[in-house]
């Protein structure tokens, strides 16, 4: 089975585009088929036209987030006392994601308030079972990602045994688990094993070398010739987010995609 990569225009194609819709028009030139994105806050018609205009793949968007203010930018989802912004966020993310054909969407956590985690627990599960009746409503999954500390210091999920709670407990089928390699490694180590103990959970893959988010080819703890060996294993069939920091330029780093063997 031949694996999938898709862009993440967080980290792609940065160097030569502000906006999301020039890095799109990018990616489909360098060869991708398919991008994740964030939500697109002020150029939402860009974006869609710049997907129509390409064909691209929009795999994955990050739920609607507020960039003015510091504790809601990574996401609302468990944060007590937002659960009316991460409603309208949630609707205004499926609405987008419904205008590019996109069945997926990331539901970033939020930071934590330290002293405040069965209160941000018991937010986070709640919006999860809203989230999961307004997904499945429009034929969408929901992911959810644990990152780790030093990425993204006080992010609230930040855990796989957590998350793999979580989820249990939302008890929704299209609630899933997004493991980023990057991430995982980073939090618990033990990928083979890793992936093996949550593989009923995940719902969506992200890759990076660590420790440094470079490309999969650069020097660091993954062996990723291994890795996509093991991703072809383990079944997977979704698009795979490349979800690191180009070395270079995005374009130059793409040598490691026929270097291990793939093609976009």
């Amino acid at each position: 089975m031949a694996l999938k990569f898709a862009a993440n225009l967080n980290f792609l194609f940065t160097e030569k585009a502000s906006t999301i819709a020039e890095r799109i028009r990018l990616a489909h030139q360098s060869g991708f088929r398919a991008v994740e994105i964030p939500y697109p806050e002020g150029e939402t018609r860009d974006v869609v036209s710049a997907i129509r205009e390409t064909g691209v793949v929009v795999s994955l968007v990050n739920l609607a987030f507020d960039k003015s203010n510091d504790q809601l930018r990574f996401g609302s989802t468990s944060v007590p006392g937002a659960e009316g912004l991460f409603q309208k966020q949630l609707d205004a993310t499926i609405d987008f994601a419904k205008d590019v054909n996109c069945q997926k969407i990331h539901l970033t956590a939020g930071l934590l308030t330290k002293g405040q985690e069965t209160d941000y627990t018991k937010t986070y599960t709640s919006n999860l079972k809203i989230a999961a009746d307004s997904l499945r409503a429009n034929q969408m999954i929901g992911v959810i990602e644990p990152i780790n500390k030093y990425a993204v210091p006080g992010y609230f999920m930040n855990s796989y045994v957590t998350a793999s709670g979580v989820l249990t407990e939302v008890g929704a089928d299209n609630i899933k688990l997004l493991a980023d390699l990057y991430h995982l490694q980073h939090i618990h180590g033990n990928v083979t094993k890793t992936l093996e103990e949550y593989k009923s959970q995940i719902g969506h893959f992200q890759i990076a070398q660590v420790p440094h988010r470079h490309e999969p080819d650069t020097a660091g703890e993954l062996d990723y010739d291994y890795v996509f060996k093991r991703l072809r294993e383990f079944g997977y069939d979704g698009w795979i987010g490349c979800e690191y920091k180009p070395r270079t330029t995005t374009v130059e780093g793409l040598s490691w995609v026929t270097k291990l063997g793939h093609s976009l």
